[in-house]
């Protein structure tokens, strides 16, 4: 049988960024050797996260400066 390690975390929504930061800082802790290529992915699903609301926000920025 598979044994899986598992890891609690508690956060502070008040403090979204610094908390998921060291999420992911606590996470690799467990995978040396692997810190680039989970970063890599990381960093590659959060720059299809920032391109996907990119539009929007410009879009509704626009909006704000026609509206009188």
């Amino acid at each position: 049988m598979v044994s899986i390690k598992k890891i609690e975390l508690s956060i502070d929504l008040t403090r979204p960024a610094e908390e998921i930061t060291e999420a992911i800082i606590t996470v690799m802790e467990f995978f040396p050797g692997r810190q680039l290529e989970i970063l890599e992915k990381v960093d590659q699903r959060i720059g299809e996260m920032l391109v996907a609301l990119s539009p929007k926000e410009q879009t509704a920025e626009e909006d704000t400066k026609e509206t009188p």
